[in-house]
């Protein structure tokens, strides 16, 4: 929260006490409004109207934590249902501090109380202190309520933050574990990406380049099908057509009747006599 609003709210009831007490005295000493003889001195006037805004801010502490939970409660748009229940509290607020501050005042002035003259004393700080204590009253639940939001900002900034970390340390493992796993680089314009060769299926002759398939895709790279069978043969790739070198990871089922290959994905592949001789060979020696 802005540390500046609520000093700024401090300051300015401060203001209120000040002005209001030397208003008053101005309207005493002005119009006569004591009896001949009797004084009422600027030091006592400041103190009856800070007592009575102490009265205020006594009310307004539990006003304010209820309405703080309203507004947490709703982090994102307030229904009319909270803003109805934070207006009726503020005017609760108000109506609380209006009465303790009229039975306060009777008792300091040392007079019977009785329920006209409570009614009186009560009609006249209404109209003194009312409607200063409900834009007091509002501007704190504005402070609260920026507050609430400022607190949702910082709480979903920290997700993210939080989230990216995550993110960027998966993908960090995920580089670690590529850079140190064999892996095939397929350029793109300027661009290298690396694919684990754990992740190829087979791969497909095409002309002068060949075809990279994984389960999910297909990369174009342009170099012979000789010299990738010379180095993938030692991680379990094996050559079964001219036109096909398969991963024996993703090998399914092989119909020597057929000459027919089917691989995990339900791709089907071509056999030759020479491959069906290495891919026979290949298999008699992982057998157990």
């Amino acid at each position: 929260m802005n540390k500046k609003l609520p000093f700024g709210l401090i300051v300015f009831i401060l203001f209120l006490i000040f002005f209001d007490a030397v208003q008053q005295k101005y309207y005493i000493d002005t119009f006569g409004l004591l009896p001949e003889g009797t004084d009422l001195s600027l030091v006592l006037l400041l103190k009856k109207h800070f007592i009575r805004w102490l009265i205020w801010g006594f009310f307004s502490v539990p006003c304010a934590l209820i309405i703080w939970r309203i507004l947490v409660s709703n982090q994102q748009e307030l229904p009319v249902k909270s803003i109805l229940l934070t207006a009726l509290l503020i005017f609760i607020n108000a109506a609380f501090s209006l009465t303790i501050i009229s039975v306060y005042d009777i008792i300091d002035q040392q007079l019977s109380i009785n329920f006209n003259l409570f009614l009186e004393f009560l009609t006249f700080f209404t109209f003194q202190k009312g409607l200063t204590f409900l834009m007091a009253s509002i501007t704190l639940s504005m402070i609260l309520y920026n507050r609430s939001r400022a607190q949702t900002i910082e709480s979903q900034f920290v997700e993210i933050t939080d989230l990216k970390r995550k993110s960027t340390d998966l993908e960090q493992a995920l580089n670690m574990t590529t850079q140190h796993e064999p892996h095939i680089n397929i350029k793109t314009g300027n661009k290298f990406q690396p694919i684990p060769i754990s992740q190829i299926v087979w791969i497909q002759s095409d002309d002068y380049c060949v075809k990279i398939h994984t389960e999910d895709q297909a990369f174009t790279l342009r170099k012979s099908m000789k010299a990738l069978e010379e180095q993938l043969g030692p991680f379990s790739f094996i050559r079964v057509h001219r036109v096909a070198l398969l991963n024996l990871d993703f090998l399914h089922q092989i119909n020597f009747d057929t000459s027919i290959i089917k691989l995990s994905d339900t791709t089907e592949l071509p056999l030759s006599r020479t491959g069906a001789k290495a891919l026979k060979n290949k298999l008699k020696q992982s057998a157990l």
